[in-house]
């Protein structure tokens, strides 16, 4: 009997098999950087936001709350800070929390403080 040249079905299932396997992880890891990319766009919008807001904050130092355009919550908070009673200055705190998150994911909040120098008769 002469022998054909060719794969036998094994070969081919084992091909099959191994080609799926890897576009399976390819896949996985594409939709990995998909989700670290995205991850990373939302930081970086909610950094402006509060450096937005901060600056914003730097003028007009007062308690507040809303949310942006693009869903990102935001809340500002103006404390008092450590003053010595010789001084013509006092310090406030200025914090901003932008938040941000969907059903899916859990939410996301970053924080940025300062410090503001105001004369005693500003208040």
């Amino acid at each position: 009997m002469r022998k054909k040249g060719g794969f036998t079905l094994i070969e081919v299932i084992v091909a099959i098999a191994i080609i799926g396997v890897s576009l399976t992880m390819i896949m996985q890891l594409f939709s990995g950087g998909l989700r670290a990319s995205r991850a990373s766009c939302d930081y970086t919008r909610a950094v402006v936001h509060a450096k937005n807001k901060m600056e914003e904050l730097s003028f007009n130092p007062e308690s507040a709350s809303g949310t942006f355009d693009d869903g990102f919550n935001w809340k500002t908070d103006v404390q008092p800070y450590k003053q010595t009673e010789e001084s013509m200055y006092s310090l406030l705190q200025l914090k901003v929390t932008v938040s941000w998150g969907d059903a899916l994911r859990k939410p996301r909040t970053i924080q940025v403080r300062s410090l503001k120098t105001v004369s005693l008769d500003e208040g």
